[in-house]
């Protein structure tokens, strides 16, 4: 059981390797788009949901389609939050966008499986009308319904499309009764954040943590972000540019855990030279499960380099 748990947990971090930090970008504003695209976050949260006025969602999902066209993605994840099942917005939003090929329609406040089900059809639909190979277009899901929660693992499976869960504590908290402190560990929101997270990496999807509403305050950003990558999120999102470098490095490894990977290494060459599969390093026991942790800490730091050179190329 723990061996295929471990697969899971690791199957989109394979798929999305070196992930850290997202960042939410007003669909509406052309200018703000172009500077996220350039921007040193990894998954873009384009907003056409609630950061959109229903007499304006046209005008945002025109906005949203020319900036997917016009500006370079690469590296980057770029989900689009649509609008819930039974809005009267959700069936436009996807044919209205598809044709830029985001990375993956988010639905807000999905109610269950059967509304991710729904978008499958419309996104398949669309892509054939664009003439985009079938299954291009992935799916992920906000859980920040009671409903959807309580049917968590079905929603993670409901298609094959399915990348990512994306927690909503505060709409949770309203349905479901807990204070949200916005503070610290918020223990008051750690069932919800790991049962979200369990659920996303059994599917074999990425689980994508909330952001620190408190901006500003880039102390409390990295703390925050800090407990997310210790929980087992991929990601944290942020709702400021300025936050980014906070989240970046909290979801990088420390020296420390470079160096002892590094060790790791060099102490599995030598085991293997006396034909041992586990053995001791400092007054640990190390086997295949710390190998592949090892592993995953070194392939990171491997990427963060090559971001870096990238980045400051821009």
């Amino acid at each position: 059981m723990e061996e295929i748990v471990y697969k899971c947990a690791q199957a989109a971090r394979l798929k999305y390797p070196g992930l850290r930090s997202g960042l939410i970008v007003p669909g509406l504003d052309m200018a703000r788009l172009e500077k996220a695209s350039k921007c040193d976050g990894d998954v873009m949260h384009i907003e056409l949901e609630d950061g959109v006025p229903p007499e304006r969602k046209a005008e945002g999902r025109k906005t949203i389609c020319e900036a997917l066209k016009k500006f370079d993605w690469s590296g980057k994840i770029t989900l689009i939050r649509i609008n819930n099942v039974g809005s009267g917005f959700v069936e436009d939003d996807i044919d209205g966008v598809a044709e830029g090929r985001p990375t993956a329609f988010m639905l807000g406040k999905c109610e269950g499986p059967e509304d991710i089900q729904y978008l499958d059809h419309l996104v398949g639909r669309a892509e054939k009308k664009y003439g985009i190979p079938h299954g291009t277009i992935k799916l992920a899901s906000m859980i920040e319904r009671a409903r959807a929660l309580k049917y968590v693992d079905e929603v993670a499976v409901a298609s094959p499309r399915m990348m990512a869960l994306y927690i909503g504590p505060t709409d949770l908290s309203t349905e479901v009764g807990y204070r949200r402190t916005y503070r610290g560990q918020e223990l008051e929101v750690g069932w919800v954040r790991t049962r979200i997270m369990f659920a996303a990496h059994l599917a074999g999807l990425l689980a994508i943590d909330s952001p620190t509403p408190h901006y500003k305050d880039l102390e409390e950003t990295a703390i925050q972000a800090r407990w997310s990558y210790q929980l087992g999120f991929d990601a944290k999102t942020c709702v400021s540019p300025r936050q980014l470098d906070a989240v970046n490095k909290a979801f990088s490894p420390t020296e420390d855990e470079a160096k002892w990977a590094a060790d790791v290494f060099v102490g599995k060459e030598e085991a293997e030279a006396q034909g041992l599969s586990v053995w001791v390093k400092d007054g640990m026991m190390i086997d295949d499960a710390m190998i592949a942790r090892a592993t995953n800490i070194m392939n990171t730091v491997r990427m963060n380099q090559e971001r870096a050179a990238k980045f400051a190329k821009k």
